[in-house]
């Protein structure tokens, strides 16, 4: 009895394992068809930079808050001439939406402040917001599913770089096919 009840426990917690993961790939494939049907210019490093953001959060950008303000200040009056409706006011990072890239169309357009913004970013930086230990193998998971979604996004010298920056933690930027299509202006802040 004792042994059937033991079965009967681990199978249980087997089936609420596997479904916990095809939860999160099924998460990361969808979050790569919208990637892939909004950007249709996006590539494989534009699916890292979201996921990183998503599991790293803001801080690896935070050094100086006054230097953070004074950036936000620069890149504000450097984008104020571009036209930033080519991505959202506001757009989910990654597959977990654990962050928030606020466009700074927002701030052209008066629905925030440059003070609000670098007080949610600052926010968003002050804290330890790992989402895990493991990058590298959570970007060898996406990876796999992403290209899973579009075979086109396989390209073998940018497969490894990528790999080489989830071994070391290291951001990326947007690929220069997005920066150019979507003039990518934002800053993460936490979702809530």
């Amino acid at each position: 009895m004792k042994k059937l009840f033991f079965n009967l426990i681990l199978c249980i917690f087997a089936m609420m394992l596997f479904s916990c993961e095809n939860q999160e790939n099924k998460a990361i494939r969808t979050m790569c068809q919208d990637i892939h049907n909004r950007y249709p210019l996006a590539t494989l490093q534009d699916i890292y930079k979201t996921c990183y953001q998503d599991f790293f959060g803001a801080e690896h950008l935070m050094n100086d808050t006054a230097a953070a303000r004074q950036y936000i200040h620069y890149e504000l009056e450097q984008c104020r001439d571009t036209d930033l409706s080519l991505m959202p006011d506001y757009e989910p990072t990654g597959f977990r939406h654990r962050f928030v890239r606020v466009n700074f169309s927002n701030l052209v357009e008066g629905q925030l402040t440059e003070e609000q913004l670098v007080m949610m970013f600052i926010d968003a930086a002050a804290h330890d917001n790992a989402f895990g230990s493991d990058w590298l193998s959570e970007w060898r998971l996406i990876e796999q599913i992403a290209l899973g979604v579009n075979p086109e996004w396989a390209a073998a010298s940018l497969q490894a770089e990528l790999t080489e920056a989830a071994e070391n933690n290291y951001a990326v930027r947007h690929s220069e096919a997005f920066r150019n299509a979507y003039n990518p202006h934002y800053r993460i802040v936490r979702n809530k």
